[in-house]
């Protein structure tokens, strides 16, 4: 099976020519709704990212390792504190408008309740001020998973590939 990813070409522009990816959503199969006009007393519908709001959002169940990061000052702490602290951990490095990630979400969080001990840190690519640090980290493409053992990164999984992914949890859960 071929290995399915999003390549970022932006991350190598300068940050300030980089230019923000616009949600699209597809017109193939419009719902009935489209075709209705709003009266003036009912709010105008827009198609927003909220459509996806169980890709970055943490589970509901109280067992899953799922952490959203929410800012990119809060990734800086968070990597940083994975490597001073020797912490086993995962990075899973995602945008709402990726396909593969989308199919890979439902896989990771499976996964993170699988194993509960280890923290997985969900990153949207999209986030201001991460462009940097993410060239910096040497993601270009999307989803990219990072696995730390004793705070060192032991293993990448580039792409969407269910056993390559399935066999790195298990060697860092070991």
């Amino acid at each position: 099976m071929a290995r399915r990813l999003c390549r970022l070409p932006r991350l190598l522009l300068p940050l300030a020519a980089a230019p923000k990816p616009q949600p699209r959503l597809p017109a193939l199969n419009p719902s009935p709704a489209a075709h209705l006009r709003p009266s003036p007393s009912s709010p105008t519908l827009t198609p927003s990212l909220s459509a996806f709001p169980r890709l970055f959002s943490s589970s509901s169940a109280g067992d899953s390792s799922m952490v959203v990061v929410g800012s990119a000052d809060s990734f800086e702490d968070i990597h940083a504190k994975v490597q001073v602290e020797k912490l086993p951990a995962v990075f899973y490095y995602t945008a709402v408008w990726c396909g593969p990630c989308r199919m890979m979400a439902p896989v990771i969080e499976k996964m993170s309740r699988q194993y509960p001990k280890i923290p997985v840190y969900k990153v949207d690519i999209d986030m201001d001020g991460l462009g940097t640090r993410l060239s910096n980290l040497k993601i270009f493409s999307i989803p990219t998973f990072h696995f730390y053992h004793k705070g060192e990164k032991s293993s990448e999984v580039v792409g969407a590939d269910v056993k390559k992914l399935e066999a790195a949890m298990e060697s860092l859960h070991k």
